[in-house]
C-alpha cells in the first residue's frame, strides 16, 4: 500500500510531499522500534544524587548555633 504525507508552506511552491510503501515488513520494523525495551527491575531511587555532590553535600550546612549538639 502506497502512503504519502504532505507538508503545506505558506508558498504552496515549497510545499513538500513524502510517499513510501507500507509493507508488512516495514509495519513490523516499525512496531519493533517503538516497543519499549525491558530496563529490568531496578527497585533503587528513580533520581540518585551524582556521588561528587553526595560528597560534598554534609559540610554544606554547616550551622554556628551552639546549642545545637
Amino acid at each position: 500500500m502506497k502512503k504519502s504525507f504532505t507538508i503545506e508552506k505558506k508558498d504552496s511552491k515549497h510545499s513538500q510531499v513524502w510517499e513510501w510503501e507500507e509493507t508488512p515488513e516495514v509495519k513490523k520494523a516499525l512496531e519493533k522500534l517503538h516497543k519499549p525495551k525491558f530496563a529490568g527491575n531496578y527497585e533503587g531511587p528513580l533520581y540518585a544524587p551524582h556521588p561528587d555532590l553526595q560528597l560534598k553535600r554534609p559540610n554544606e550546612f554547616k550551622t554556628t548555633d551552639t546549642s545545637r549538639s
